[in-house]
C-alpha cells in the first residue's frame, strides 16, 4: 500500500500560522505525529514530506481547540494551501 504525501514546493506557512493561532509548540504536534519535534520541524519547514495521515490529525486537533476557543472551524484547504 501506497502512503498518500504532501510534497512541499515551500514551508507550510498557514500550518504554523495556525498551529501557533491555536496555542500549539512544535513538541506538541511532534507528541501527536510520534516523531522528533526536529522533525516535526523539517515537515513544517517543508523539507521533509509530510503525509496525509499526519495532516488529517493536526487538522482534527487544531479544529478542536479552534472550538475551544468559540472560533470557526478551518478546512483541509485554509491549513495547508
Amino acid at each position: 500500500m501506497q502512503k498518500t504525501t504532501i510534497k512541499n514546493d515551500k514551508r507550510l506557512y498557514k500550518l504554523k500560522y495556525w498551529r501557533e493561532f491555536v496555542g500549539l509548540k512544535q513538541e506538541d504536534i511532534a507528541a501527536l505525529l510520534g516523531c522528533k519535534t526536529s522533525n516535526y520541524c523539517q515537515k513544517e519547514r517543508g523539507n521533509t514530506e509530510i503525509r496525509l495521515s499526519e495532516i488529517l490529525k493536526i487538522h482534527k486537533v487544531i479544529n478542536q481547540r479552534l472550538a475551544n476557543l468559540g472560533e470557526p472551524q478551518i478546512t483541509l484547504d485554509e491549513l495547508i494551501r
